[in-house]
């Protein structure tokens, strides 16, 4: 089974893709991916060829979707997500796609075959926004907001009974229904807005909705959504960790919102020593 990890990067993300790449890289003997890939949406050519270096495949990402001129001009890496719903155009030849957002990073092997043994039968693999730790109340009007824009005010009152679903991390089959259904979605909602609202998010859970496509929720730390809950770290085992017991590691730190340049308090509980520190991969 050929699986491909797909991101997307400008160069002023590029620290944080870096940190992702470099986190992919501690997985090697084998690697448990066939390849990895960036869409471009910004990127200088100097960067360019300094990921092919690495082993990236770049492509540089279209405007796949009706989204509104001077909007294309004024944010070109909006591009990373009308591209996402045709990820196995962009990169053709595979069997499962692995996204995962450049301001995410993997700290456990775990994550690649549960996201993989959940998405090999057609399901789409991915965490709903849920989590004992979170604050649940963060981004709600948000998200309704958006899917009242998009689809009404039925499609708004629907997450009071659905799970919500982050499109940071997911895989799916190349084969998988989820691709189209989620790019007409995504274009009716981008035409009842005039092009001016760019949510391919809001797209995806709606579609999922609608045509109860095959899903496979997956735990929070498979894409541990940092702005909901800060994680803990352990010092015994250089990991970061759940915040309450039983502290389990994180799969996927995905540095949303204001988290990217955070720096946290880390009590060492053995040694009674406090120390601060970034939520950013750091290579042994």
């Amino acid at each position: 089974m050929r699986v491909f990890v797909a991101t997307a990067s400008n160069d002023t993300y590029l620290p944080l893709l870096q940190g992702l790449l470099d986190s992919l890289k501690q997985f090697g003997n084998p690697l448990p991916f066939s390849a990895v890939g960036c869409l471009d949406v910004g990127l200088s050519e100097g960067n360019r060829a300094s990921l092919a270096t690495q082993g990236v495949q770049v492509v540089e990402a279209r405007w796949d979707l009706p989204v509104e001129p001077a909007l294309q001009k004024l944010t070109p890496h909006l591009r990373s997500l009308t591209a996402r719903p045709f990820l196995p155009d962009y990169f053709p030849g595979y069997d499962i796609y692995l996204w995962i957002d450049c301001d995410a990073w993997v700290q456990e092997r775990f994550v690649f075959e549960w996201f993989f043994r959940a998405a090999k039968d057609g399901a789409l693999a991915v965490a709903p926004e849920i989590d004992r730790s979170y604050n649940q109340r963060i981004g709600h009007s948000w998200k309704a907001d958006r899917l009242r824009r998009y689809y009404g005010e039925n499609a708004a009152e629907k997450m009071l009974t659905q799970h919500y679903f982050n499109a940071g991390v997911f895989a799916m089959r190349a084969d998988a229904p989820h691709w189209s259904h989620w790019a007409a979605h995504f274009e009716a909602g981008l035409k009842a807005t005039g092009g001016t609202l760019v949510c391919d998010q809001t797209a995806l859970n709606h579609a999922i909705w609608s045509h109860q496509l095959p899903m496979h929720p997956l735990p929070s730390t498979c894409n541990w959504l940092c702005h909901l809950a800060l994680p803990a770290f352990d010092f015994a085992r250089q990991k970061f960790c759940e915040p309450l017991f039983p502290h389990s590691p994180l799969g996927v730190l995905h540095l949303t919102a204001n988290t990217k340049d955070l720096r946290v308090t880390l009590n060492d509980e053995s040694s009674g020593t406090f120390r601060a520190a970034g939520l950013r991969f750091q290579a042994a």
